[in-house]
């Protein structure tokens, strides 16, 4: 009765460990990971950067370009149209984006710029210092909205494996394992709709405060 239970209790830990892991792994992208090649890690990435560059780009163009309005307000538009647009790609298209970030899109040619428009005091400290914050970190880009609400359609966990399984059509992830597909379908619809949401609230608020 004693090995019994002892039995019991060593697969319910096993079981938790197994779980714990998996949820981990769902919620935590890692560049290391074995279902995707290097190509397909370069295209996922380039998948999602593709907002966070398309707000730095849309607030410096508008800083420059249209004085009248706070860059903000294209920024956050810029962001989430390109959000929108990298949903609608097939896998092929990256391989031109990794083409043009690597060329244009570059980090390096960013920082460049935003050290070039400091010193010309084309931009405050406070928004340059904010701008580095988004690209390294991607915490609060409105495009991520869009690309998450869509992403949870194929994978409840990390956006970039949703993308990853529409893309390459891969089947399933060892990490959906323990997955409750009805439970599955009640939070991915309860994400879109907050993402939906949180957009439309941002569209509101920039509209408001499109004047500087």
């Amino acid at each position: 009765m004693s090995d019994s239970n002892n039995q019991n209790s060593d697969y319910g830990k096993e079981f938790a460990q197994r779980k714990a892991a998996a949820e981990n792994e769902r919620n935590f992208y890692s560049m290391n990971n074995e279902y995707l090649n290097n190509t397909q890690k370069a295209y996922i990435e380039v998948w999602f950067q593709s907002p966070i560059k398309a707000f730095w780009i849309g607030y410096i163009l508008s800083t420059l370009l249209i004085p009248q309005i706070r860059p903000v307000f294209t920024a956050i538009y810029a962001s989430i149209i390109f959000g929108y647009i990298t949903t609608k790609l097939k896998a092929k298209d990256f391989a031109v984006l990794l083409h043009v970030f690597t060329v244009i899109c570059n980090s390096f040619w960013l920082y460049l710029f935003l050290i070039f428009s400091l010193f010309q005091n084309d931009i405050a400290w406070v928004s340059a210092i904010s701008l580095f914050l988004l690209d390294t970190s991607g915490i609060g880009i409105p495009g991520h909205l869009i690309q998450g609400a869509w992403a949870n359609r194929f994978v409840y966990g990390h956006p970039k494996y949703g993308a990853a399984r529409a893309l390459y059509g891969i089947k399933k992830f060892a990490f959906e394992e323990f997955d409750d597909d009805a439970l599955k379908k009640i939070n991915a619809r309860g994400k879109k709709r907050l993402s939906y949401f949180f957009s439309f609230l941002l569209i509101i608020t920039t509209i408001i405060w499109i004047k500087p």
